[in-house]
């Protein structure tokens, strides 16, 4: 009988602990979250990832790489502004596609015929600092957990450093 209850006992804690690591929220930047804004969170990156590759190899002699920059730009409104509010939205919208948006921004170099150099990515910077503000605004709405998740994003996807070399990239091509 002790046997049967010692076995019990150990039984019951191996099922709890396997409980727990199964069902465990994921964490980003020391936020606990449901898997599906983890999920979002880690499809936002990568699409604005993308985008900053896209725009890395944009050369406006090569339509190809602005139909690239297009198609991410349209991948981030789509998966990117799940869940934002409608003014949210618009906003991640108007960072991309308005007058001085970044897909705008790179469709005036291949109107005007120009690669993108320092002048032109130095304009990035801050609207790469919204998309990202904005991607995290859907999944999370507290601003003290926001801003770490935010701050993580920008560490990991080394935005400064990106648009540094999207900007030298024609330089170092003259």
């Amino acid at each position: 009988m002790r046997k049967a209850l010692i076995a019990l006992g150990v039984l019951i804690v191996g099922l709890f602990i396997a409980f727990i690591t199964l069902y465990q929220q994921p964490t980003y930047a020391g936020v606990s979250m449901p898997k599906s804004d983890y999920r979002q969170l880690k499809t936002s990156k990568q699409n604005i990832s993308q985008l900053l590759d896209d725009l890395d190899h944009f050369d406006y002699t090569k339509p190809t790489t602005m139909t690239a920059v297009e198609k991410t730009g349209t991948k981030i409104i789509k998966h990117n502004s799940k869940n934002l509010s409608a003014s949210d939205a618009k906003a991640m919208r108007e960072t991309l596609y308005g007058r001085n948006g970044i897909i705008s921004i790179t469709k005036n170099a291949q109107k005007g015929k120009y690669n993108i150099d320092a002048s032109v990515a130095s304009r990035f910077h801050d609207k790469f600092e919204v998309l990202i503000e904005l991607s995290v605004n859907a999944i999370n709405k507290s601003s003290a957990q926001r801003q770490r998740i935010v701050d993580k994003l920008n560490s990991e996807l080394n935005i400064e450093s990106s648009i540094y070399h999207i900007g030298i990239q024609d330089e170092n091509e003259n």
